[in-house]
């Protein structure tokens, strides 16, 4: 099932959005429930790098992100989590921050958000100076995309990221920039020559083009129909758990 359910989105991203396999490399379990070593066994032999799932109740100094070479060094907070084995595959784990009332939450907008831009400003960067004051463990943003549409929310984040780029050792990186430097620590007065880091001509050459114009597919399911809009070959059938649509291309 996580094969099927997992693997596939990573397919299906591949099939009708462009982005490439090789580009996929980590998964956030649904509504943060991880599912034991059956779901960390799919991540290993489907060749995933990390997971990021794992709520992480102490933070205080927060925990840095660990490989699952051996077991979790921290309570675990919605079971099953994973008891064996999994070298080199790493788990990012979600930090808790604590809101300006004294609550915990595993993901920014779980939060009680406070109701205007200098609150939430506030309560990113109480959280943050938490990471930067103490061990430096990377400091996890983790949203979702709605919350941005409240006015304030979005004014609040971005004057928190305003403030943070002054400070000339903080970076934003992605989970995978992240694990590439843990593999490979560079200190700050090499960094502007460490690869992982860097955004070249050849990076952006290697882009695929911008699509302005999707096409919008009408295919069948179950007993009617889904429409969707792809800058790829429409499927004979709509992509669903098990298969992509094409059906050369079945999922395990």
């Amino acid at each position: 099932q996580w094969i099927k359910e997992i693997n596939g989105q990573r397919n299906i991203l591949n099939t009708y959005g462009g982005v490439a396999l090789e580009d996929i490399r980590g998964m956030r379990a649904p509504f943060l429930q991880i599912g034991g070593n059956k779901q960390f066994e799919m991540l290993y032999e489907m060749n995933f790098t990390y997971d990021s799932s794992m709520a992480i109740f102490e933070n205080s100094p927060p925990f840095w992100p660990y490989t699952l070479d051996y077991a979790i060094n921290h309570e675990c907070m919605i079971s099953p989590c994973p008891t064996k084995s999994f070298p080199g595959l790493w788990e990012i784990g979600l930090v808790m921050w604590q809101d300006l009332k004294g609550g915990r939450c595993s993901m920014g907008d779980a939060c009680s958000n406070p109701s205007d831009e200098n609150g939430v400003y506030d309560m990113i960067m109480k959280n943050f100076q938490r990471h930067y004051q103490s061990n430096r463990a990377p400091f996890g943003l983790y949203y979702h995309s709605a919350w941005f549409n409240t006015r304030h929310h979005l004014s609040g984040f971005l004057k928190f990221i305003d403030e943070v780029l002054k400070l000339n050792d903080v970076y934003f990186v992605t989970n995978w920039q992240l694990i590439q430097w843990m593999r490979e620590p560079t200190p700050l007065s090499r960094l502007h020559k460490f690869t992982p880091w860097k955004c070249g001509p050849k990076d952006k050459e290697a882009r695929p083009q911008a699509c302005h114009h999707p096409t919008v597919c009408n295919v069948s399911f179950k007993k009617g129909s889904r429409f969707f809009k792809t800058c790829q070959p429409c499927p004979e059938e709509y992509p669903w758990l098990g298969g992509t649509g094409l059906k050369r291309k079945n999922i395990l």
